[in-house]
């Protein structure tokens, strides 16, 4: 149901879900019986204009500050406007348990379109569906309308609720390379250990994988599930003792949340020629420990 305001709610028994049109921004996620599985901070409010904070945000057609032809850019705003956007709302598909949002070049200013000088003729259409029940499936597919090649960078950018970071574990990336955000460069590491932990030192990783993966967490007894398709990386983060400074969070509030994110960026950027589509996507899911 919608409640005027940009808000719509899919109930079943499986779970619930709420997301808004503006951004088609996930905001809970909450299988049936269960805490929430989508984490949003306490402040969390729309303004046009301005991101929403945790959920689900989409982030595209650049990720951060955009990357292209190997050299960071200085692309505004942070992880592109598709998340400052009001998405269409395709009516026939919302039900209990579905629901579809457009967005397409064509509803874009022309300072918006292209996002690369070196790509003027960039059209796209992009369509993001959400399935909620006993799992949560979003998926984002990216389709190139023009009639020249178009790049882009994209992030399912979940953050997924815990009852304390110093108590979750991300299992599932050991063997994997990942660039390591927090250091000037993005120097390339292994991740040895077998778990990725969390405290008060940041983690802003890219990881170079698509295994399936868990979030054990201690305090609130359970694991998240989450696989990913047609993402070759993913990305981990949670600002440690530097999100108390953040502007959409209540001082400590960044002890709720790890974010896991479906991602093709950097050096894994998705080029399409006319015609093309690719999808990304990734399904969360609650077990015990």
């Amino acid at each position: 149901m919608g409640n005027g305001v940009d808000l719509r709610m899919l109930a079943n028994n499986g779970g619930s879900v709420v997301i808004s049109d503006y951004g088609a921004h996930l905001l809970r996620w909450a299988p049936a019986g269960q805490a929430d599985v989508v984490w949003t901070p306490s402040t969390w409010h729309i303004e046009a204009g301005k991101s929403l904070g945790g959920g689900v945000p989409i982030c595209f057609p650049w990720f951060g500050p955009g990357f292209a032809h190997g050299k960071q850019l200085a692309l505004n705003p942070s992880h592109g406007f598709a998340r400052l956007r009001r998405w269409a709302l395709d009516e026939g598909s919302f039900d209990d348990s579905h629901i579809r949002y457009v967005l397409d070049s064509q509803q874009l200013n022309d300072n918006e379109v292209p996002w690369f000088d070196d790509e003027p003729g960039a059209q796209f259409h992009a369509v993001y569906d959400v399935q909620t029940g006993n799992a949560l499936t979003m998926s984002l597919t990216v389709t190139n309308t023009g009639t020249t090649p178009m790049s882009y960078e994209a992030a399912l950018h979940s953050y997924l609720h815990v009852g304390d970071v110093s108590g979750a574990q991300l299992v599932g990336l050991q063997g994997a390379t990942y660039l390591d955000a927090t250091e000037e460069g993005f120097p390339p590491k292994t991740q040895d250990a077998q778990v990725v932990t969390f405290g008060e030192q940041p983690v802003n990783r890219v990881y170079y994988s698509d295994a399936r993966l868990e979030l054990r967490d201690d305090m609130l007894g359970r694991a998240i599930h989450i696989s990913r398709t047609g993402s070759p990386q993913t990305v981990v983060w949670n600002p440690g003792a530097d999100g108390d400074n953040m502007s959409y969070t209540k001082p400590g509030e960044w002890r709720g949340f790890v974010a896991v994110e479906a991602a093709v960026c950097r050096d894994r950027i998705v080029t399409l020629g006319p015609g093309e589509s690719h999808v990304i996507s990734q399904t969360l899911s609650v077990g015990s420990l």
